[in-house]
């Protein structure tokens, strides 16, 4: 790992992320943006999500760092995503995020202890862009949505079990 590549672009976005992100959750409440703002934030979050990989993969700026520095502010601002918002969404879902994460810093523990390697999948990808709607769909507040958001949320949260389930499965059982 070499400090200059801090400076990489893709890692430049990474870290923009993650500070932003903190500066807004400490200094903002959802409650202080119109549900229009407040989605189009939470969307941008999403999307910021996976740039930086776009842009060290086509640039060929992937490095040491990148490759820690990423995964782990993805999870970060996640996980504060989660926690800013919960008041916006069901209790069970904000619980069942929270469980599922926990499990996924677990296994990525066991990832690094034991130099396995896992691939993310694109079922991973999906949920996480099911997980992003569904915090989207909450900020909205539309009454008129409410059977739906409670549907989809049960969708949303068995599938992003599933994902993190079939993750561990291939650890354990697939991975070299």
């Amino acid at each position: 790992m070499k400090f200059k590549d801090i400076f990489l672009i893709p890692n430049l976005i990474t870290l923009t992320r993650f500070f932003s992100a903190i500066f807004l959750f400490l200094n903002f409440s959802p409650f202080d943006f119109a549900s229009v703002n407040l989605v189009l934030i939470i969307a941008i979050i999403g999307l910021s999500d996976s740039l930086d990989g776009i842009v060290a993969r086509k640039f060929n700026m992937v490095s040491k760092l990148g490759i820690i520095l990423d995964p782990f502010t993805d999870r970060a601002v996640f996980l504060l995503l989660i926690f800013w918002v919960n008041e916006l969404m069901y209790s069970w879902v904000f619980y069942s995020i929270l469980l599922r994460e926990i499990f996924v810093i677990i296994g990525s523990l066991f990832v690094l202890k034991s130099q396995k390697t896992v691939t993310v999948s694109n079922k991973g990808k999906l949920g996480t862009v099911f997980l992003f709607i569904l915090i989207c769909l909450f900020s909205l507040n539309l009454l008129i949505l409410n059977q739906f958001i409670f549907y989809y949320s049960i969708f949303t949260i068995i599938f992003y079990f599933y994902v993190a389930f079939e993750y561990l499965y291939n650890l354990i059982y697939k991975s070299e």
